[in-house]
């Protein structure tokens, strides 16, 4: 939040927040790994300019099953241009959704990444494992970042 004190100058600067989204609308992206690694394809990422803050926003969604009885997980890693690593994928601040081999699963979360440096890009990459021997299989997956004023 944008602290204002007496006798301070209202500007655009200190108003302006910037936003970024990202869509994956490949079906079939898979991963086999049981630690947090990007799925079939590539990595996929959002970046947006920190405004003023310090804070952004982080809204993800995928659509995901597996092709067994074991979980399939999504998280995310966010790496400032300034900051290096402010965010390492965990299962806490994850979508998780356990398999079945039928039933695709939407899920979303919303996340406020605090304390990054004004002025930097953030860039917010999934990632994804599977929590035993099986495939996660990804659908669709989005990144919304948003800066907070």
């Amino acid at each position: 939040m944008t602290h204002w004190r007496a006798g301070m100058t209202i500007t655009t600067g200190r108003l302006a927040v910037e936003s970024a989204q990202n869509e994956d609308t490949t079906a079939g992206r898979t991963t086999t790994s049981t630690t947090y690694a990007d799925a079939s394809g590539g990595p996929f990422s959002a970046s947006v300019l920190v405004p003023a803050s310090g804070m952004v926003w982080v809204n993800l969604r995928t659509t995901q099953r597996n092709s067994s009885t074991t979980n399939t997980i999504t998280s995310w890693q966010g790496t400032g241009s300034i900051s290096g690593s402010v965010y390492t994928p965990n299962d806490n601040a994850a979508l998780i959704w356990s398999g079945n081999n039928v039933t695709n699963l939407s899920l979303s979360l919303r996340y406020r990444l605090s304390g990054l440096t004004p002025g930097e890009t953030l860039t917010v990459t999934t990632k994804h494992r599977v929590s035993g021997a099986s495939t996660a299989i990804i659908d669709h997956r989005s990144i919304q970042l948003e800066g907070c004023p």
